[in-house]
């Protein structure tokens, strides 16, 4: 397949994990030793393109770049808050760091984003390497990351394929990421759901309802459920999905418990 590298570095700035001026370091630094000529100068003119964006677009604090950063101090706010222990300190002092650090980065204004993220779309080394791409690895690619706002453009079919080699690998893991990505692409996800109440994965259900809940059908699900360990196991986790699982679907648990 073609590089697997490059493909991740331009995901990441697709999803705004990185900057520009952060992409261009890191495609500069790609390991090239594995490359063909071809594909070492269709990465070196894609980098004189991202490089032009921005030295035509400057960088400005638009009210994206705005809001993000009052996130970021209110998140900082809150954990300067918490009472430290010997229990917490550490754990507080590193999430201090990282929000401190993530402050004081650099974060591109909206208009440079979107160039960028037209260049990559329009992209022929992208959309190849892309394409190079085996439906295995694509599961992979996708579920590198817990959650993205721009994950893989894919119809249900093709979802569905990718459940499928979850399924068949057991990846209990990679479906409740991917069931995550594409929790509001109007995917049908009961084929997931289906697999964690066969095999009786209460940990794995509870975390799918208390992430996609939401565009769940809670009443299917409960209606399916029949195990009382998994039963059980739901029960006790009451705690992480009381959002969406409500009083009277514990009832109808509790009644098939007791049963």
């Amino acid at each position: 397949m073609k590089d697997k590298e490059f493909l991740n570095i331009c995901y990441k700035a697709l999803n705004r994990m990185i900057t520009i001026n952060e992409l261009i370091e890191k495609l500069e630094n790609i390991d090239k030793d594995c490359l063909d000529k071809v594909s070492i100068e269709k990465i070196n003119n894609f980098i004189l393109d991202v490089k032009k964006v921005d030295t035509d677009i400057p960088n400005v604090i638009d009210e994206y770049v705005k809001n993000k950063k009052e996130k970021i101090k209110n998140l900082i706010k809150k954990m300067e808050a918490i009472p430290k222990d010997e229990h917490n300190e550490d754990f507080i002092n590193r999430e201090l760091k990282s929000l401190k650090n993530s402050y004081e980065k650099e974060i591109d204004s909206v208009e440079r984003w979107k160039k960028v993220v037209d260049l990559i779309f329009r992209n022929e080394y992208f959309n190849e390497s892309y394409d190079s791409l085996s439906k295995e690895d694509l599961l992979v690619f996708i579920t590198q990351y817990i959650q993205v706002p721009i994950p893989p453009s894919i119809n249900q079919d093709e979802f569905d394929e990718l459940v499928k080699i979850g399924i068949e690998k057991d990846e209990k893991e990679k479906l409740w990421r991917l069931a995550f990505n594409y929790q509001y692409k109007n995917m049908n996800l009961d084929n997931i759901v289906d697999y964690f109440i066969k095999v009786k994965d209460g940990y794995y259900l509870c975390e799918l309802i208390s992430a996609v809940g939401d565009v769940l059908d809670i009443d299917k699900i409960i209606d399916k459920i029949e195990d009382k360990e998994l039963i059980n196991e739901m029960i006790n986790r009451k705690n992480v999905i009381n959002y969406f699982v409500k009083d009277k679907h514990f009832d109808i648990l509790e009644s098939k418990l007791n049963a």
